[in-house]
């Protein structure tokens, strides 16, 4: 039988609780946590019992900013999707939305939501604007044909969209255009940078890697290549031959990967976009055969806990989430005017190089860092 531990009461720091922190103490997502204290159907008896306790031993009271929905302060809406393809990992989706309160709180409050479909969500987000709920909306895993934006076009709502890796230019972006929003309210973007990926091609091409294999988040992800692009371009630029592959699930991942080593030119590294992905891709070889990393260097695009006490510990890039999620904040702030576009002085545990003061909105975040373990070294 399966036994809950009780967490430990926070610190006193002077902060409200929010379902974020009900959500990482209980082990849930903040869609389920948003359910279970809502009293909406979609969870089980057993998980609804489990966030109001913690909810209870956490101090954990409603906003009356968010019981209303719009007050005086604003509302804004992070839409999740989980479908095939736009799905992603309980962490990130935590991570991102604490750096958007970061940046919002004390300015707008946010709500989460979790739609099965890009049609739902954007009928939610046509929905919302016409009972006046929220000032603006926040969309993630944005695709080259997302009938969200058409809604936010059309609607003249004030939208900012996150790409997890710098999107890169695709023909499809201009075959289906949308109705062009009023002046002043055109989506804005924010993106992590693809300089960590262009390093992991630097990495693998340094240990001597001639044959690469990246497999690449579902391809119409709009940034979904960004990141394999960039692995792939430095590989080719240090000489050496580089597949890119699209992948939507995490079956398509294990049958790439058994057909790319199961060929006479089968690759000697393969980079993941994801930490379940790589996983998938060391268990593959494993059945192969093949022994990791001496047959076959695993690189993660995305790093993990499960990726850091594995073995051996897998090769990944350590992704900036929270600062993705505060530099949207900003240009939710920066879209509704509310904001003359000066980036906050950084704390001190700021990370190097971190910008102080910028006149414009920043074009992307800095992709991360890439952190080297046990799956990865130079090829037999």
């Amino acid at each position: 039988m399966a036994t809950f531990l009780r967490p430990e009461r926070p610190i006193a720091t002077g902060r409200r609780t929010t379902i974020t922190d009900v959500a990482r103490a209980a082990g849930v997502s903040i869609a389920v946590v948003s359910y279970a204290l809502n009293g909406r159907p979609g969870v089980s008896d057993r998980t609804r019992r489990r966030v109001l306790q913690v909810a209870e031993e956490l101090g954990w009271r409603p906003s009356v900013a968010a019981r209303t929905l719009r007050g005086a302060a604003g509302s804004v809406a992070l839409v999740l999707v989980r479908d095939a393809v736009g799905i992603a990992s309980t962490a990130t989706d935590l991570e991102l939305s604490d750096g958007l309160r970061d940046v919002l709180d004390g300015h707008l409050s946010l709500a989460v939501h979790l739609l099965g479909s890009l049609a739902a969500a954007a009928g939610a987000i046509a929905d919302w604007w016409a009972e006046q709920r929220y000032d603006a909306v926040v969309l993630t895993g944005v695709r080259h044909e997302d009938p969200r934006l058409a809604v936010v076009a059309r609607l003249g709502a004030a939208a900012v969209l996150v790409d997890h890796v710098a999107p890169v230019r695709d023909p499809r972006d201009q075959a289906a255009p949308v109705s062009p929003a009023p002046p002043g309210q055109e989506p804005r973007a924010v993106a992590l940078d693809p300089s960590a990926d262009t390093k992991v091609g630097r990495y693998v091409s340094d240990l001597g890697h001639r044959r690469v294999a990246v497999l690449a988040s579902a391809a119409d992800l709009r940034s979904g290549r960004g990141a394999a692009e960039a692995v792939s371009a430095e590989v080719v630029r240090r000489g050496g031959v580089a597949v890119v592959e699209s992948c939507t699930t995490l079956a398509d991942v294990a049958a790439t990967a058994r057909r790319l080593l199961a060929s006479p030119e089968r690759p000697t590294a393969i980079v993941t976009s994801d930490d379940p992905g790589a996983l998938g891709v060391r268990d593959v070889a494993r059945r192969a055969g093949l022994a990791v990393p001496w047959d076959l260097s695993v690189v993660a695009g995305r790093d993990s806990p499960v990726l850091r006490l594995s073995t051996p510990p897998v090769t990944a890039v350590g992704r900036p989430d929270r600062e993705l999620g505060q530099e949207a904040g900003r240009q939710v702030l920066r879209a509704l005017g509310r904001s003359d576009g000066t980036v906050p002085s950084p704390g001190p545990d700021a990370a190097p190089g971190t910008t102080t003061s910028h006149p414009e909105p920043l074009p992307a975040v800095p992709g991360g860092r890439l952190v080297v373990r046990g799956t990865t070294s130079p090829p037999r």
